[in-house]
């Protein structure tokens, strides 16, 4: 592999990475994303979508949710790909060569979230100066750490390791390969079975099997089961809709009679809410395991922060410190608590009474139940209703794919983050006594 060929795959594996946590979680580093852009790289984009195709349904299970460390399917897909692409040897060397890799990957990751446990606790000492660029440097070096934990790796592995690999290729017996084939067969079934073993609802099986039977039994393919599941999901809801606008005035009412605060948000410069919306994408930057989001989420606010106590610096450097708190949701569902977390501080910076405890009340009380939302909605079912569908095109050798997937998943996501910070936005208050009900 020439040196040129295993920097741009190198590249590739950090910047993926990179996206996660500084462009809102794009899911780049997918397979079925990652494995085709290694196969165009190479001059072999057939080859790139099969490994992608397979590796997306043997990694479904796999998400990166909370402080998890899944295996590092980023550089399992890149260097699975590239070998088995270099080799000529196919599918089997991918399998021998992505899983173990996805599971040592997975250190890279843990180191480069400890690192960034070092940022965090420097941006401290900044804080206590209201230096909030330096705080910003720091942002930006715990991502180039987090950049050079997949592609530092990824770069040695394709320019030292290409020729082990071959050889250790060569050397398998025909028997071994046709097991690890075997393997390869199978292990796509493990991945779902991952999946509903975290998703598990025994209510929701009828309808898995239903799924089941209509492509086992019927000329209906993935993609034919997962639009007619789609619009049945339409129909229940509206049904669902129409049926309950009582219950919900209900509820709506109960909240308010327990003391539910009402009315809309402070009025911010329609700027303002478009640089939070664009800023709120970095929410995962210089992720660290001891605060998590804490850095993007200061990051996010500074601007605003700044144009509110700029002229009082030591309520500047006090709101500095009470981001950098620990804080942790799912980064698509991130707007309402960015809307009413600014809107307090607006109010706190017009001298209404709005303290620390209320302020950071608020995003504990919406990062729970927000995450376990997203979670469900997006890694839950979005990624893998997407991730199996263009699976099965990318297996068929279909360039469409990789594009269906990225296009699709990351349009609903623009369109969930926009949305959710406008709503928390219009709503104000109402939007507690809303999620509460």
């Amino acid at each position: 592999m020439s040196l040129g060929t295993a920097l741009a795959l190198a590249f590739l594996a950090g910047f993926a990475y990179f996206s996660r946590r500084f462009m809102g979680d794009l899911f780049l580093e997918r397979p079925i994303v990652l494995a085709p852009l290694t196969g165009l790289i190479m001059g072999d984009l057939h080859t790139g979508l099969v490994v992608g195709g397979t590796l997306e349904l043997v990694f479904m299970g796999a998400a990166d949710i909370g402080g998890s460390v899944p295996p590092n399917y980023t550089i399992g897909s890149i260097l699975g790909a590239a070998f088995a692409i270099h080799s000529g040897q196919g599918l089997g060397t991918a399998l021998l060569v992505a899983i173990p890799a996805a599971l040592l990957g997975s250190f890279f990751e843990l180191l480069a979230k400890t690192v960034s446990v070092f940022f965090v606790n420097a941006a401290d000492r900044y804080a206590e100066r209201g230096d909030d660029r330096a705080i910003a440097w720091l942002l930006h070096l715990g991502n180039a750490v987090h950049f050079l934990a997949d592609a530092v790796p990824t770069f040695f592995a394709l320019w030292l390791g290409i020729d082990a690999v071959k050889a250790l290729t060569a050397s398998i017996p025909a028997w071994l390969q046709h097991g690890i084939n075997t393997a390869g067969a199978v292990l796509p079934a493990l991945g779902f079975a991952l999946l509903l073993n975290s998703l598990v609802t025994p209510a929701l099986f009828p309808l898995f099997f239903i799924g089941f039977l209509l492509a086992v039994y019927t000329k209906f393919n993935v993609l034919g089961v997962a639009l007619l599941v789609a619009m049945v999901v339409v129909v229940l809801e509206r049904q669902r809709a129409q049926a309950e606008p009582a219950e919900a005035e209900a509820a709506a009412a109960l909240a308010g009679a327990q003391g539910a605060p009402s009315g809309g948000a402070t009025r911010l410069p329609a700027g303002e809410i478009r640089r939070i919306f664009w800023r709120s994408f970095a929410i995962q930057s210089a992720f660290s395991f001891d605060r998590m989001q804490a850095m993007g989420f200061t990051w996010t606010l500074m601007p605003l922060l700044r144009r509110l106590y700029g002229d009082r610096p030591a309520e500047f450097r006090a709101a500095l410190k009470r981001h950098l708190a620990f804080f942790n949701t799912h980064p698509w569902l991130t707007g309402p608590i960015f809307a009413l977390t600014a809107d307090l501080e607006a109010r706190r910076a017009r001298g209404e009474a709005v303290d620390d405890a209320g302020i950071q009340g608020l995003k504990a009380g919406l990062m729970g139940p927000l995450a376990g939302i997203g979670d469900s909605m997006f890694h839950g079912t979005l990624r893998p209703l997407m991730g199996g569908v263009s699976a099965a095109l990318a297996l068929q050798g279909n360039p469409v794919a990789p594009f269906l997937f990225f296009v699709t998943v990351n349009a609903i996501h623009v369109l969930v983050q926009w949305y959710s910070l406008d709503a928390g936005y219009r709503l104000g208050d109402r939007a507690v006594a809303l999620l509460a009900a």
